[in-house]
């Protein structure tokens, strides 16, 4: 028996997460047990991965001087050079996950007060767009703004390099984030990624190297950005540009797995994932070594397949990662551009959401100069929509994602388990009236599988092997819902004009 006055040595590399993690402290522990002695921060960035308030965005990972942390195969940090830790803290003090300053960073981005029930935030313009390089349109989840914002910045000399998600070598349907110094790395960035990518642990690379740089990120990554910025002034100073991606969720990585192994044998031959192929909503497909496109959904069916939005829908049901739960900002409110799908009826008769169109909130005045340059340079088409039509923009989504974090939050905190600080606002969340409750609670009924991991692959494998028609009923009812809504407004703008 090892005498209890004795040290315990720690290992160089171990896990944060898990019963064995050798940084949590358990009950009984003297204060010569390795826990016990272990760096402060990596102890309290391992409760706060076991907690469940870990958005593995990269951010602790990304902001460590002395490269303690990497990421382990479903992105959680982990500690891979123990001795170089120095205890700084800046690990935790950076995490979005388990605090962030919603009111007090809302007056620092926008230098006004937040309103939390506010599902869009403050923007200055809103407009729909698409790139006028007839390779990037084509090419593009939707309307390649992102890309040619970014492609604009760097030939302009406005930046040295941009952060975007590749995708990985393997496994395929992975994605990797790197920083961009070239136009054709910035191509490879293109198509949504939906499986959980820690895109900020690149700000390690950018805190070392000269230049400016873009930075593309969902809502947790840039309130990661955000926080990092704020420890480390020489980091803000290099950073002159934040794209924010809408969200309503990242996607564990287990659905993925799931999805690839339905493809049986062709999963063998796929040399690449392309996540979507085709516009708005658009379908996933690997591409074969003879350069042939297969869709990863019911490739076997002809006409009507799956779409991604629809199978993405039906992921996020049972594989919303458990701090997506407890974040309320869909639509990246942080960033100086937000960029996501165009989901409201086409402001104008020449927009066609299956040309490619992007939809674009521009919140700060950085953000502005921007996409003005970007209009004058001819380098985007874009149509101005109106600040009722913006909110009219993925208002299903947003409300949803709000109010069941609300929700979620207020449970978790009666039940004693961690929730995440969002300053001031933590004290007094919103409430819910009786419509919002109504929805929410359906809402969170529709996510029963997020909570009960036991059965949801067995779910998802049944949907993607047998659950065609009802993929097609909802096809069916998504696209008269569609159709109903844009006539409504058609109608409406003729007799009042838009709004």
């Amino acid at each position: 028996m090892r005498p209890s006055s004795s040290l315990s040595i720690l290992p160089e590399e171990s896990q944060l997460r898990g019963h064995e993690s050798p940084f949590k402290s358990r009950l009984g522990q003297d204060f010569n047990d390795a826990a016990s002695t272990a760096p402060r921060a990596l102890r309290a960035l391992a409760r706060i991965v076991d907690g469940g308030l870990c958005h593995r965005c990269g951010s602790c990972v990304g902001i460590c001087p002395t490269g303690v942390l990497s990421v382990d195969v479903e992105e959680y940090p982990k500690v891979k050079n123990l001795s170089a830790c120095t205890d700084c803290d800046l690990c935790v003090k950076v995490c979005p996950g388990d605090d962030f300053d919603f009111e007090g960073f809302y007056k620092s981005v926008h230098g006004r007060e937040a309103d939390p029930t506010d599902t869009h935030g403050h923007f200055l313009s809103a407009h729909v767009a698409h790139s006028t390089e007839p390779f990037i349109q084509e090419h593009a989840t939707s309307g390649g703004l992102v890309s040619q914002i970014l492609i604009h910045l760097l030939e302009t000399g406005q930046i040295d390099g941009a952060v975007v998600i590749k995708s990985s070598d393997g496994p395929l349907w992975k994605g990797e984030p790197i920083i961009a110094r070239t136009k054709e790395e910035i191509l490879s960035g293109m198509k949504s990624k939906y499986a959980i990518v820690p895109t900020n642990t690149v700000l390690s690379q950018i805190r070392e190297e000269n230049g400016r740089f873009a930075c593309v990120g969902l809502p947790c990554q840039i309130h990661g950005l955000q926080k990092a910025m704020a420890l480390d002034p020489k980091l803000k100073a290099k950073i002159t540009l934040t794209i924010g991606i809408f969200c309503h969720a990242a996607i564990e990585h287990e659905a993925f797995r799931v999805i690839w192994d339905t493809l049986g044998e062709k999963a063998k031959l796929a040399k690449k994932f392309i996540s979507r192929i085709g516009k708005h909503p658009g379908a996933p497909h690997i591409e074969l070594a003879d350069g042939s496109h297969y869709p990863v959904y019911y490739g076997n069916r002809s006409g009507y397949r799956p779409t991604s939005i629809e199978v993405i829908n039906v992921l996020y049901r049972l594989y919303t990662p458990e701090r997506c739960m407890t974040c309320f900002d869909a639509l990246a409110e942080f960033a100086d551009i937000s960029v996501g799908d165009p989901w409201l009826p086409p402001p104008e008769p020449g927009v066609n959401w299956y040309e490619g169109w992007s939809f674009a909130m521009v919140r700060t005045s950085r953000g502005q100069d921007v996409y003005r340059r970007l209009v004058e340079s001819k380098s985007i088409v874009s149509v101005a929509v109106t600040d009722k039509e913006a909110r009219m923009c993925n208002k299903v989504m947003s409300n949803e994602k709000r109010w069941r974090a609300f929700r979620v939050i207020e449970t978790q905190r009666r039940q004693g388990k961690p929730v995440p600080w969002y300053g001031n606002l933590s004290r007094d969340l919103p409430r819910h009236n009786g419509k919002e409750f109504i929805k929410t609670e359906i809402h969170m009924l529709s996510h029963v599988f997020c909570f009960v991991p036991q059965v949801r692959a067995k779910v998802l494998r049944f949907l993607l092997t047998h659950g065609y028609w009802l993929f097609w009923i909802n096809n069916k009812r998504r696209r008269f819902k569609v159709w109903l809504r844009d006539s409504i407004y058609r109608v409406l703008s003729k007799i009042r004009g838009r709004t």
